[in-house]
């Protein structure tokens, strides 16, 4: 039996003992054999036609990666993680996943927070640009928070199936949106 690592030839005597044969094929696999797996490989990698039935980090972290978005996680109580993002065009925002079994996702929330901008005193101003714009740019909602800022969402669902290229757009739709946002509020 033939075997190549780091495209060097080994040959396996099958007269050694079955123990030493295992134990030279795992050594094999340990030295470089694990790169070539499908699941290790496609968990770290951005591929635009893949699809994903259900969403999980390494995949918002290939697609963030792919957009040259910087990022860092930090636990939440659900057992998600909650995505602290900043986009090439200065968005900050935040996404954390929901619908999870087992670390395995439907959907993914991505938020981002503006403060109030000048000139809406009134809650009832504020409300109707910000319906203004949710008319304009139907792919992230723009709302007034509890807190009387401004917040836009947008969530991304995977039933059925979504392709990683698919998960991209919508994020970079957003992303988008939120420049969109600002321009629009400034009018």
């Amino acid at each position: 039996m033939r075997l190549c690592i780091r495209h060097e030839i080994a040959i396996l005597d099958l007269r050694e003992k079955r123990g030493e044969i295992l134990k030279t094929l795992f050594l094999a696999i340990a030295a470089g054999g694990l790169a070539l797996s499908p699941v290790a490989a496609s968990a770290q990698t951005y591929q635009e036609t893949r699809l994903l039935k259900t969403m999980d980090d390494a995949d918002l972290e290939a697609v963030l990666d792919a957009m040259d978005a910087a990022w860092k996680s930090s636990p939440r109580e659900d057992d998600t993680d909650l995505y602290q993002v900043t986009f090439a065009n200065g968005l900050k925002a935040y996404a954390w996943y929901r619908v999870c079994e087992d670390g395995q996702c439907r959907g993914l929330v991505l938020v981002a927070q503006f403060s109030r901008p000048s000139g809406y005193d009134s809650d009832a101003a504020l409300d109707d640009k910000l319906r203004g714009f949710n008319d304009t740019a139907p792919a992230a909602k723009a709302y007034r928070g509890t807190d009387g800022n401004v917040v836009l969402q947008s969530y991304i669902i995977s039933d059925g199936g979504i392709m990683m290229g698919n998960m991209k757009a919508q994020i970079e739709v957003f992303r988008d949106s939120g420049g969109s946002y600002q321009n629009y509020i400034s009018q």
